[in-house]
């Protein structure tokens, strides 16, 4: 059902039944901040594959002459002793990214994760959490179009003061108490406050799955647990027992206006992410200017992601992890005649893979015994040569 059909099904059902539209709302305003209506553009069909993964364990520490158990080593204070060494693994990993379209666009981005167990759940905002274990998790806040709540379509909110949009980026902020219930709406609140069209919600993770949801609702933010779903539904990626993960970014001329329709098209509302360290690493290409990030109709290309991180080293003993990948790409990301369009496109991979443990710890579905990768002058594109 379309936006304008349940706002209009629901206002009918309200007045025949002789109640207040939707309780939240109580009068719909007709002065309403519209949400960002992004015009959808070309978009190009990308596929992302893991085509390699190859994990390498080292010992940084010579532990053996600290005696049983293993220490970890502090560069600052020394040895610690409170706290149980961890080998560090060193990793490398090549995408296999593929244009299936026949236009030429751009890549903005790729990623990769891996952890012994990866799932995409449905949520409000969509996300990343990558945790290495029990603890806390992550949390994110922002505006969506509309939600059900208590099977009610709700998509106004009430915000106080009236100098939007600053009274809106003021209240999306991981630093807020937290309501029980719903508040009445104050009786001089168009005189006092901003309408706008979408809801501010917040969702709080654990390191396994979501733990509380927040609306704001008549000027303060309410737990909604259980009660609310998203329409429509975004992907979260949780990770437990991470390995690694990195998102790889690309440079290029991005237009983005977040909430400030006197500055142009607005593209998005205001939002947070509070990761506590389980958010993805962004590692630049350390040598990457110059890099063709443009793919030509129907082109593949080996990308490669490489690093080293402290942690759950022990993971790769059972030889069965879980791959993640995704590639962000766009035919065009600036305005055209004052008009943003959305030509953005994700493509995602999750494999559940066996790790070749005969010589490391390998997936290969690429190489044979007699290639290997050589690697252009930016450190980000593989090909595939004959083994010198």
């Amino acid at each position: 059902m379309s936006f304008g059909k349940k706002l209009i099904v629901l206002a009918v059902l309200a007045l025949t039944a002789g109640i207040a539209f939707a309780s939240p709302l109580a009068i719909l305003p007709l002065n309403v901040k519209p949400f960002p209506n992004v015009p959808q553009g070309r978009k190009a069909d990308f596929s992302v594959d893991i085509v390699y993964a190859s994990f390498g364990v080292h010992e940084n520490l010579d532990n053996q002459s600290l005696g049983t158990p293993p220490y970890e080593y502090n560069e600052t204070n020394g040895i610690n002793e409170t706290e149980p060494y961890q080998p560090s693994q060193t990793y490398m990993v090549v995408l296999n990214v593929t244009n299936l379209s026949d236009i030429e666009a751009s890549i903005s981005e790729v990623g990769f994760a891996s952890a012994h167990d990866i799932r995409i759940i449905p949520s409000a905002l969509g996300g990343f959490s990558f945790s290495t274990g029990e603890g806390q998790g992550v949390d994110f806040g922002g505006v969506v179009k509309g939600v059900w709540l208590d099977n009610k379509w709700l998509n106004v909110t009430w915000i106080p003061d009236t100098d939007y949009p600053f009274n809106l980026m003021r209240i999306i902020t991981p630093s807020h108490s937290t309501e029980t219930a719903v508040p009445e709406l104050p009786a001089n609140a168009t005189e006092e406050g901003t309408w706008i069209e979408g809801v501010p919600i917040a969702e709080y993770y654990n390191s396994t799955a979501l733990k509380s949801t927040s609306l704001y609702i008549n000027g303060s933010w309410v737990d909604v647990t259980g009660t609310v779903r998203a329409d429509p539904e975004q992907p979260t990626v949780m990770a437990t027992n991470t390995l690694a993960n990195q998102i790889l970014p690309f440079s290029g001329k991005h237009y983005r206006n977040i909430g400030n329709a006197t500055l142009g098209p607005t593209t998005e509302m205001p939002s947070w992410q509070t990761y506590n360290g389980n958010g993805p690493t962004i590692q630049w290409p350390s040598k990457a200017d110059g890099f063709n990030s443009t793919w030509a109709p129907h082109q593949s290309r080996l990308i490669v992601l490489n690093g080293t991180l402290e942690g759950n080293a022990g993971i790769l003993e059972t030889g069965n992890i879980t791959l993640y990948a995704t590639a962000s790409t766009y035919v065009n990301d600036w305005l055209v005649n004052g008009t943003y369009y959305d030509t953005i496109t994700t493509s995602t991979c999750l494999n559940q893979v066996q790790l070749n443990t005969a010589n490391g710890y390998l997936y290969n579905t690429v190489l044979s015994e007699n290639q290997q990768f050589q690697l252009d002058q930016y450190g980000v594109e593989a090909f595939v040569e004959p083994s010198s």
